[in-house]
C-alpha cells in the first residue's frame, strides 16, 4: 500500500525549508523532518469479501537547532492534513482514502544537550482496501 508515500509527498509540495523523509530520524540532516507509521494501526471493519476499512496511526517528527522553523513548520504541515479538503489518492489503488484526524498538535519532546530540539504530531487516517485476486 502506498499511502505513507502519498502522504508524503502531499507534505513535500508545500512550501517548507526541509524535505519530509520516509522513517526514523538519523542525525544525518538537520533539520531533519520525517513521517512514520506508528504501532496502533488496526482494521475496523471487515466484510465477507475481504474489503477492509484499516485505520493507520502516522507521525511527523521534526528535529533541528531552530525551535522556531521547526514549530512554523510542522504548524504547517498540521494545518495542511488537518484540512477538511485534504486527500490522497493512491497511485497503485490500494486504498481510497476516507478520512484524516490530528491525534496531537506539534509539540516539544527532547531538546538535547547538543542544542537541537525534536517536536512532533500524531494523526490518524482511514482508508478503505479491497481484497485484490490478481
Amino acid at each position: 500500500m502506498d499511502l505513507s508515500e502519498r502522504i508524503r509527498e502531499r507534505i513535500n509540495q508545500l512550501s517548507l525549508p526541509v524535505k519530509c523523509l520516509a522513517g526514523y530520524l538519523d542525525g544525518k540532516h538537520n533539520p531533519d523532518l520525517r513521517l512514520q507509521v506508528l504501532p496502533g494501526s488496526q482494521v475496523i471493519e471487515r466484510d465477507y469479501a475481504g474489503n477492509k476499512t484499516e485505520q493507520y496511526v502516522l507521525e511527523v517528527i521534526m528535529r533541528g537547532e531552530d525551535e522556531a522553523v521547526i514549530a512554523q513548520t510542522l504548524g504547517t504541515v498540521a494545518e495542511c492534513l488537518g484540512s477538511n479538503d485534504f486527500q490522497v489518492v493512491s497511485k497503485d489503488n490500494s486504498f481510497v482514502f476516507t478520512q484524516l484526524k490530528i491525534a496531537s498538535f506539534p509539540h516539544p519532546i527532547l531538546a538535547d544537550t547538543a542544542g537541537k530540539v525534536t517536536y512532533v504530531f500524531d494523526f490518524k487516517v482511514i482508508v478503505d482496501t479491497f481484497d485484490r485476486k490478481d
